[in-house]
């Protein structure tokens, strides 16, 4: 088994290595968008960052409710394709509305993944404004630490679907910002349950074991800057 500490080190480790060498890279493939190289600035490799949050709702085994909190990512803009790091903090575990002493705790969140824009619109040459619609997918891992005590570590499977406006700032080495907004799910093994017979939890024709995964389901909203 995975030490708890690898979601912490692979969204860290992620997030410096893409920070550190996309700059570079980026360096080496600028001229400004009517240059020498003939190459439209937005279709040059550049380094992208964005911070932002995540809020939606988060299934930890029979501790269902709401969550949310900080999302950073970082990585490498290729055009159409951005492949980066992200970390994630939030607060999950269940609702004081539901239950008289809910159950909840933090959890730390770091992965990779690969996002592809499906449309654009705009941002050819001298249009400093494009859109961008896109679809994603990634591997995370998760720890999560109970306030009360007790610690859960798992891996996870994410995807998502989203839209970005982004704005160029600047015709010699222009910068880019922006917003951003997805919707983003995560699939995790559920943790195993000492009682795992078929159920019925509500009407039903025959009854089932309880599902073995858990899924997040949030909306991602962040300011995406590059340069």
């Amino acid at each position: 088994m995975t030490h708890p500490s690898t979601s912490l080190s692979l969204g860290a480790a992620a997030l410096v290595v893409a920070s550190l060498v996309a700059p570079a890279i980026a360096r080496a493939d600028y001229y400004d968008y009517g240059g020498s190289s003939g190459k439209d600035s937005w279709e040059k490799t550049r380094f992208e960052g964005a911070v932002g949050g995540l809020v939606g709702g988060q299934s930890v085994g029979w501790v269902h409710g709401t969550a949310g909190g900080l999302h950073l990512d970082a990585g490498l803009r290729l055009d159409r394709l951005y492949l980066y790091g992200e970390y994630d903090f939030l607060s999950v575990g269940q609702d004081s509305y539901d239950v008289d002493d809910p159950v909840r705790g933090f959890m730390h969140r770091g992965g990779v993944s690969a996002r592809y824009s499906v449309a654009t619109v705009g941002g050819k040459h001298d249009i400093p404004v494009r859109g961008d619609f896109w679809i994603e997918a990634g591997l995370g891992d998760q720890v999560i630490n109970w306030h009360e005590g007790g610690r859960l570590h798992r891996p996870d499977v994410s995807m998502g679907l989203g839209g970005q406006a982004s704005f160029r700032l600047g015709r010699d080495k222009p910068k880019f910002l922006g917003f951003y907004y997805a919707l983003k799910v995560t699939v995790a093994d559920a943790p195993p349950r000492k009682d795992n017979q078929p159920t019925c939890a509500g009407p039903c024709d025959y009854p089932t074991p309880p599902s073995p995964y858990d899924v997040g389901i949030f909306f991602n909203f962040g300011v995406p800057f590059g340069r």
